[in-house]
């Protein structure tokens, strides 16, 4: 009955069968109360029902008629859940033990908060500044559009996405959280209309964090929740980059007024051009040449009504 599980962990699956094992066994450390388990499989052409079967792990699988993508997967998934509280974990990320009960206290300490997440690391035990950030803004991409961000990462000034050279050791509000580990009330991502299902995949979790920051709820970082994340397990570079583009342009054309936004899709085609023109002259960073040879699709952002403009090869 609903209410009788404290957390309903919700994995989205495409073709992550190889992932599976390992991220449904430290769900079951990551609490010490009542966890349901739940993974939505995006139409995988892998035996992502079998793989679930074969870790032994009580997870039930909600199959997708359709790869309808990572948004529409997530709220399918929270529409089934019974726990009071709902957690988005990546197939490919390891939530250490621990980290849901973290979650848990943050949020119970500071109820006026709507999502909250963790610090995320990779499989070698950095840092994935990635796992908080910053609003998209002009500056951003300007920055993007000028090579200054490459040159100056985690600059305060040059890199703002990145919110400066915070090694998030410490808990703070943040402006934007990652889908990757994210943990909300039940009741109140539904109140919020959970994911927007315009995005396919990427920004779906900035368009989130800004609707709760519009909430006056804005996002909580936990640092002593922790999970490690491969990155990238369902899409190739060339593809993922696309995907992640398409989503900043659905962000903009969603949120800024019609002359802002030109002129930010304007400095994101800038600074894909540039990089494409390196990789040509070095030989490295090829996923921007893919980038610029499609920016005709990318640039108009997530048309999910047109199947055809999603990536081929992309993941969820």
């Amino acid at each position: 009955m609903p209410g009788s599980v404290t957390v309903t962990a919700i994995v989205v699956a495409y073709n992550s069968s190889a992932h599976l094992a390992s991220c449904l066994a430290a769900l079951l450390a990551a609490t010490d109360g009542p966890l349901e388990i739940l993974v939505v499989d995006n139409a995988s052409p892998d035996d992502t029902a079998a793989a679930v079967l074969a870790t032994g792990v009580a997870a039930r699988v909600i199959r997708m008629p359709r790869n309808a993508g990572f948004a529409v997967a997530c709220n399918a998934g929270a529409r089934e859940a019974t726990g009071d509280y709902i957690c988005f974990v990546n197939p490919d990320a390891r939530v250490a033990p621990g980290a849901f009960d973290a979650l848990l206290d943050a949020s119970r300490r500071r109820p006026d908060h709507l999502l909250y997440s963790g610090r995320v690391e990779t499989p070698d035990g950095h840092l994935d500044a990635g796992c908080c950030s910053a609003l998209p803004s002009l500056w951003e991409y300007t920055c993007f559009a000028t090579g200054l961000s490459t040159a100056f990462p985690r600059s305060r000034l040059f890199d703002p996405r990145a919110l400066g050279d915070w090694d998030r050791t410490d808990e703070r509000v943040v402006p934007a959280i990652s889908g990757a580990f994210l943990l909300a009330r039940r009741e109140s991502f539904a109140e919020i209309g959970g994911f927007d299902e315009g995005y396919f995949m990427y920004s779906e979790d900035v368009d989130l964090s800004l609707r709760a920051t519009t909430a006056m709820r804005p996002p909580l970082f936990v640092p002593s929740a922790v999970a490690i994340h491969d990155g990238g397990g369902s899409s190739t570079s060339g593809a993922k980059a696309r995907m992640v583009l398409t989503g900043k342009v659905t962000f903009m054309l969603k949120h800024w007024p019609p002359a802002r936004r030109r002129v930010g899709i304007g400095l994101l085609l800038t600074g894909v051009g540039v990089r494409a023109l390196g990789a040509r002259i070095t030989g490295r960073g090829q996923q921007w040449r893919e980038a610029w040879a499609h920016r005709s699709d990318w640039r108009l952002g997530w048309r999910l009504d047109e199947p055809a403009t999603r990536p081929a090869g992309s993941g969820l």
